[in-house]
């Protein structure tokens, strides 16, 4: 027993070793796959027509994409015609947003909230760095159940591990990694709205319309940040989001709406 739980360590120490080991991704692969995607998604979705919808996400999304100073993307803007409240972007720049978040965003700024976040997970390609992270967890699990059989382990010992495996990489690894680049997505896109002359502090108001939807799991099971979590963030950053809106409103004459 002693010497299967030594090629325990021993395979999980080899496996944590490999999965530091990839092939990055160049900024070209990147927006090729969201090109990819993005005609994936226009194919099977049901793409909302709504020239008011349309509008306001277009002229939102290209104010803050100017600040962006991203011109190698191609940015693109879409409603999905679905009550869902959500929203997310594809590598390179193609944003969409499910007509249900337009329940929370009922200005202009609220709407930025959405689509200065989603931008910036374009820009830190948040997107490519999941799949890899999680492509990372799913080679170490699979090369440990490998190990284990090639060392012999016994069955009921290797079933234990794997699924003590899974639980870990899925709550240690890879949702807290989630979690933690929606902050800073929240982070950058509270800059980039103020810099489009967008009042930071409708984040605010967004969030805490978001965030009394219904109930939610607990924070270290979600991907996401508890809303509370984010609000903070956002306060905390907020002075310097305003110096920024401040200096914007010159730029665009910009009224609240």
């Amino acid at each position: 027993m002693r010497k299967q739980y030594k090629s325990i360590l021993a395979a999980l120490s080899a496996m944590l070793l490999l999965s530091a080991c990839g092939t990055p991704v160049s900024p070209q692969q990147e927006r090729a796959l969201g090109e990819q995607q993005a005609k994936e998604v226009l194919s099977k979705a049901k793409i909302s027509h709504n020239p008011t919808y349309n509008n306001r996400v277009r002229r939102v999304g290209q104010r803050i994409a100017r600040v962006a100073h991203r011109p190698d993307f191609r940015w693109a803007y879409y409603v999905i015609d679905s009550p869902q409240a959500n929203a997310f972007v594809l590598p390179g720049g193609k944003v969409f947003v499910y007509k249900g978040l337009f329940k929370y965003a009922k200005t202009d700024a609220e709407l930025a909230t959405v689509l200065s976040h989603e931008i910036s997970h374009a820009l830190r390609s948040h997107g490519i760095q999941g799949a890899e992270r999680q492509q990372n967890a799913t080679l170490v699990g699979a090369l440990l159940q490998i190990g284990l059989g090639a060392a012999g382990v016994d069955p009921n010992i290797t079933q234990t591990v794997n699924t003590a495996y899974s639980y870990g990489a899925t709550y240690a690894y890879v949702q807290p990694y989630s979690r933690e680049k929606e902050l800073e997505a929240d982070s950058i896109g509270l800059m980039l709205m103020a810099q489009a002359g967008y009042d930071p502090r409708a984040a605010i108001t967004f969030w805490k319309k978001f965030g009394a939807q219904g109930q939610r799991i607990p924070e270290f099971l979600s991907t996401h940040p508890d809303p509370g979590h984010r609000i903070a963030n956002l306060q905390r950053l907020m002075p310097q989001a305003l110096s920024l809106y401040r200096k914007s409103k010159r730029k665009y004459h910009y009224t609240r709406r």
